[in-house]
């Protein structure tokens, strides 16, 4: 499997960054699946996000899914401020190879170092889903300091992980440390797409990556600026769990919580 993470920086307005995701989907060569960061069409402009939320309509009928389509890619759309009856929830969808909108799921740790509580509600979190035939799990930016997320989504039978986010370059590298133990403790691929260039005087300039089952980052090949390619093995998985049986050998029972 080839999956793309596009890096992105937020230039523009909201259509001019969606341009820029879709032009990054059709560069060739064609990948199997390409990853978008978090908020990457407006970012955290936290006074602007009612203006700017969408529906879940919206969302099913969006130019992602349009390119999704006419590419025959799946795209992890990055996350969308969506207007739910719960309040607005920081969303991220998932559109396969045909277009259709197969999975979302909400942030559900909101940072509020930063006020993001204030624009947003907590979310709901969603199981695992198939893409391109493997199961797999979503989660957002900040959820990545909870590992209950994690293991649950793995017990679940996930394989791989995608994680859109806007992680500081000033922590970037607590955030490749998150990534390799996520992978690690649970033994699946992990991919961590964060946003790149500076946003509202902070520096990210992207630094995520994809990392295996055994705790490894992967190498990629440039396609184009903050765009990568990555090729996945997921019978990978699957080897690394025979000679280490991690999952098999837990005890849940002395953990003191039900995962």
């Amino acid at each position: 499997m080839i999956i793309r993470i596009a890096e992105l920086p937020i230039k523009g307005d909201w259509n001019s960054c969606m341009d820029r995701a879709i032009h990054s989907a059709e560069l060739s060569p064609k990948p199997d699946v390409i990853v978008l960061p978090e908020l990457f069409t407006i970012g955290f402009v936290l006074d602007r996000i009612a203006e700017y939320a969408i529906t879940i309509q919206d969302l099913k009928n969006s130019p992602l899914a349009e390119a999704a389509s006419g590419l025959g890619i799946s795209v992890v759309g990055g996350t969308f401020p969506v207007k739910t009856d719960r309040g607005i929830i920081n969303m991220l969808p998932v559109w396969d190879s045909n277009g259709k909108l197969i999975h979302t799921t909400e942030k559900a740790h909101l940072f509020k170092n930063m006020g993001e509580d204030s624009a947003f509600t907590e979310g709901i979190p969603s199981g695992v889903f198939k893409i391109r035939g493997v199961t797999a799990g979503a989660s957002v930016c900040y959820d990545l300091r909870f590992p209950e997320l994690f293991r649950r989504l793995a017990l679940n039978g996930a394989r791989i992980i995608f994680l859109p986010a806007q992680w500081p370059e000033s922590r970037l590298e607590l955030f490749r440390s998150f990534l390799r133990a996520r992978a690690g403790e649970a033994q699946i691929f992990f991919v961590g797409c964060n946003l790149g260039g500076d946003h509202l005087g902070v520096r990210f300039r992207g630094g995520g990556g994809i990392v295996s089952p055994s705790g490894k980052m992967l190498n990629w090949i440039d396609v184009d600026e903050n765009v990568r390619d990555y090729s996945v093995n997921m019978n990978e998985v699957d080897s690394v769990r025979k000679r280490i049986a991690c999952l098999e050998d837990r005890r849940p029972e002395i953990y003191g919580v039900e995962i």
